[in-house]
This record gives structure tokens, sequence and C-alpha cells, in this order.
């Protein structure tokens, strides 16, 4: 099974570090970036399963990384997690219709943000055409995050 790779796009270094461990925990490969353009420019030249990111990072164009990703065609299949400290529905609403797989509020208990983490990772985004057939394709289980401490 190949492995899957996750980048961490947040600018706090001690929730990166924190987040980094706990998704190694889960067998994850976790690559980090702190800014929005850094962060498209790694899932651009490499194969993520997960975006994990906060809503509002710059990505030079496009004041959102998870609209800028959803733009590029070759990151459709990248599953975004959003995880932020802004608390209002329009907050939520907007970052899920411009792409967002799922979206939680800071602070956020690392065993969430690890189950939600670990539940996209597993899936993956069907292609337009697996859509429109109603065929997918399954994917391994990861380990459980509860064994993560």
């Amino acid at each position: 099974m190949p492995q899957r790779t996750v980048l961490l796009a947040e600018p706090d270094a001690r929730l990166r570090t924190e987040w980094r461990a706990g998704l190694e925990g889960l067998g994850l490969h976790v690559r980090e970036a702190s800014d929005g353009g850094s962060a498209l420019r790694a899932i651009q030249h490499s194969q993520v399963a997960l975006l994990v990111s906060e809503l509002y990072l710059a990505t030079g164009a496009e004041s959102c990384l998870v609209r800028a990703a959803r733009h590029e065609a070759s990151l459709n299949s990248v599953k975004i997690l959003v995880i932020t400290d802004r608390t209002l529905d329009e907050d939520r609403t907007w970052a899920l219709s411009a792409g967002a797989d799922a979206y939680l509020v800071k602070p956020i208990r690392l065993s969430r943000m690890l189950q939600v983490a670990a539940q996209l990772a597993a899936s993956r985004r069907p292609s337009r055409g697996e859509l429109l057939s109603g065929h997918t394709l399954a994917t391994a289980p990861l380990r459980s995050p509860s064994r993560v401490s």
C-alpha cells in the first residue's frame, strides 16, 4: 500500500508539531508549510492525499489556499480539512463551497482532528468519470486514532 501523504499548512509552529506527531502516529507521511504559497507549491509537486490548512492562507494570487488548490485541475483528488479560529457559519459555508471537505474550529482536541483527518485520508475524491458512472474504488483503512496518545 502506498504511504498516504498529508500536507500541514499552518502558520503556528507549535500546532504543526503537535498535529504532525499525531498524524504520523496514524501511519501518515507528513510534510509542512507555514504559508499558503509554499503549501500550494508543495501540493503541486508531490502526491498529497490530504491538505490540513488554516482557512485564509494567501498563495499570492489567491487569499485562500483552499480556493487556489481547487482551481488547479491536478489537485481535484486532494482532500481538504480546514482548521481555523473562524467560528461564523458564513466562514464554514464559504470554506465548504470553496472546496473544503471538512471544517473544524480551533481550539480543537487532537483526537477529534485525527479522527477527521484519518477518515479523509482513507477516502479519495472520485474522478468526474467515476461520479458519472457511479463507480469508485475503495481504499484500505488507516490505523485507529485511538492508538495515538
